[in-house]
């Protein structure tokens, strides 16, 4: 088949590679005019949940040596590193909440220095005098101020394109209930996700015996979802983590496989316990009540996780679980859950319009007639309750 473009997709990790996925098939590889090529970019701290995401890609696939060997007439990624290196004009999109936690402080013996935006390193941005994407993407108008502080000629690039991952989930929230069967939630039930980050100021960096006291403690009307970071599964290996979450699945923990769909989960839930990371602010965006267990060392002021960490209590040691999660449910209200709404996209609802609008201007060519759309949530997936076999796998 003929086809008129050729774009790239640049994975950087498991979590990059779902972000760019929300997206890349409805609004892009539906076209008959477009080739899209899948790429995997080395030297990420998350690399080997790229190589994980790559494996279930089903997509043309080229190694990332060859891949930079040709030109193209869009790039897209959801992290930037060596895309100085990629041949077509890029755009490059957050892939979580976007601009709300500081990078973590790396190895070497030099002295410290003031850590930068996650997503707004001037190293990343800037490579020989050029600011190499040719498009940045944020969910929200205020995250411009991230960029052009650190680089003022990122102004010119900028756009407001939304948030396809949680606009997503606003879609599905008719379907509730439908969730809420596929997690097993019964009727009566309450159901609390527990979700951790990656990095020291996550649950599971920070309060890793949280996971067995909330099954301990559950309510008898609760049931308990664990959603971990990518790099959590990836950096310990999947067989491991599920030996130390092995006393909490015995108590009824449920935990959603590392390439589960995730969002589904959200929209069933009752109750987030987590951190700073991008699942408890969806969480609490689309009206689940907060309890805030992880650090808040590396927040960014003004972002999704520092207005919710104003509003949101805090867990405490000593008081008992199911006391805190009733106490959390009771002083959560739709307000404070719009406001937290708010501070997540400009234009929710409307990432499918603008991002396709961006990327067929990038590639000079005429959109497709008919509304943009993404897709629909999928079911989530869940570690099967058996252990796994002496090989590794999932029996």
């Amino acid at each position: 088949m003929s086809t008129t473009k050729r774009v790239l997709a640049v994975v950087h990790s498991q979590q990059s590679g779902d972000r760019i996925s929300e997206f890349i098939g409805p609004l892009l590889e539906a076209d008959r005019r477009v080739q899209v090529v899948w790429t995997l970019a080395p030297g990420s701290l998350f690399e080997r949940g790229g190589h994980a995401f790559m494996r279930g890609l089903d997509a043309a696939v080229l190694p990332w040596e060859e891949a930079v060997a040709f030109g193209y007439d869009l790039a897209v990624a959801a992290n930037h590193g060596m895309l100085d290196q990629v041949r077509a004009p890029v755009l490059v999109l957050p892939h979580g909440t976007g601009f709300s936690r500081r990078t973590g402080l790396g190895p070497g013996f030099g002295p410290v220095v003031e850590r930068s935006v996650g997503g707004a390193v001037l190293g990343a941005l800037v490579r020989y005098g050029r600011v190499v994407p040719a498009a940045i993407g944020v969910a929200h108008e205020e995250q411009r101020a991230a960029l052009t502080s650190v680089v003022a000629e990122t102004e010119e690039i900028i756009h407001v394109v939304g948030d396809p991952c949680y606009d997503r989930a606003l879609a599905a929230l008719g379907e509730r209930e439908r969730f809420r069967r596929a997690v097993g939630v019964g009727e009566g039930q309450r159901l609390v996700v527990l979700s951790s980050s990656w990095g020291p100021s996550g649950v599971w960096g920070s309060r890793h015996d949280l996971i067995d006291r909330l099954m301990a403690e559950l309510p008898g009307d609760h049931a308990a979802v664990l959603v971990l970071h990518p790099g959590i599964w990836w950096s310990h290996g999947p067989r491991q983590v599920l030996g130390w979450v092995g006393a909490a699945r015995r108590r009824g923990l449920r935990v959603l496989t590392p390439e589960s769909p995730w969002l589904g989960v959200l929209v069933a839930a009752d109750a987030v316990i987590g951190d700073p990371g991008s699942v408890t602010a969806y969480a609490a965006g689309l009206g689940a009540a907060p309890l805030l267990a992880g650090g808040t060392d590396d927040i960014v002021p003004d972002s999704a996780p520092a207005l919710l960490h104003r509003f949101a209590p805090g867990y405490r040691d000593g008081v008992p679980l199911g006391r805190q999660l009733a106490e959390a449910s009771a002083g959560w209200n739709p307000e404070l859950a719009s406001a937290v709404h708010a501070r997540l996209t400009s234009v929710p609802g409307g990432s499918a319009g603008r991002l396709r609008e961006v990327m067929y201007r990038l590639m000079d060519l005429s959109e497709p007639e008919g509304p943009a759309c993404l897709e629909p949530l999928r079911d989530p997936e869940f570690v099967p309750d058996r252990r796994w076999r002496s090989e590794g796998r999932a029996a």
